[in-house]
């Protein structure tokens, strides 16, 4: 079974914005990005970890795209915007919603 896979940035609290790709799996999800010397950095965050998804207003939005505001338990926000336009960015918001109890 084929997950879907976004091109996205993404970035923790205050952090750096990164690069990489979003894997929408049944119980997790998974960022990838590229690390120095060329290897591949894989990141597993179970849905089952996050408070709650909103959608990002104002300051929150990254590059002010539609962004996904993951909020995880005793530790920063995650936040996450699609690189493939509007519609994409809407829908890893309404995904992720869908996939943790709690969001709007």
């Amino acid at each position: 079974m084929t997950h879907p896979s976004y091109a996205v940035i993404w970035r923790e609290g205050g952090g750096p914005v990164r690069p990489g790709k979003l894997v929408l799996g049944p119980a997790s999800l998974a960022l990838e990005t590229g690390a120095p010397g060329g290897r591949l950095t894989s990141w597993i965050l179970r849905y089952a970890d996050l408070a709650s998804v909103e959608k990002a207003a104002g300051e929150q939005r990254i590059h002010n795209r539609p962004t996904a505001v993951l909020r995880r338990r005793d530790r920063e926000p995650l936040a996450i915007a699609a690189l493939e336009g509007l519609g994409s960015g809407h829908e890893i918001v309404e995904r992720l919603a869908g996939l943790v109890p709690g969001s709007t």
